[in-house]
């Protein structure tokens, strides 16, 4: 019965590992789903970890997101009952890393994975060769140069 519903992205898991994957990444839900991605990382998860697995993971979060009332209740949570577990560790471990990097176990999940990956946003950057400046735009003196 849970396998049906958490495929309907519509559902509360849906809405539990958008909320959890906000906590991790530091990144609010709007800038996640402005990636365009949020969906085709929920099932991209359930169809390469045991279902039970990512279930397992998700009410541990439900819990803890439910039962903090503020940030440090939050971050104490997720360090106290998914970082001190391992196996829980290792799933949000592959969460922050899909979210950054648009990569599951090194491989991109697609071309927007690649182009849409949060670590561009932390370094003030554009993934080289698919988002603007552009290609080669290397090779252009900046408006403001002096040289």
């Amino acid at each position: 019965m849970v396998i049906n519903k958490i495929l309907n992205v519509d559902d509360y898991y849906f809405d539990v590992f958008m909320s959890i994957s906000e906590a991790l990444t530091g990144f609010s839900v709007n800038e996640l789903q402005a990636t365009g991605l949020a969906e085709t990382y929920y099932t991209y998860i359930l169809g390469n970890l045991q279902a039970a697995t990512f279930v397992e993971f998700l009410t541990v979060s439900k819990n803890i997101l439910e039962n903090s009332l503020t940030g440090d209740q939050l971050k104490n949570g997720i360090i106290s009952e998914i970082m001190a577990d391992p196996g829980l560790s290792y799933i949000s471990d592959k969460v922050i890393t899909l979210w950054y990097l648009g990569t599951w176990e090194g491989a991109y999940i697609n071309d927007l994975s690649y182009k849409e990956g949060l670590v561009w946003n932390v370094m003030h950057s554009h993934p080289p060769g698919a988002k603007q400046p552009g290609y080669k735009s290397w090779g252009i003196k900046p408006v403001n140069s002096n040289s």
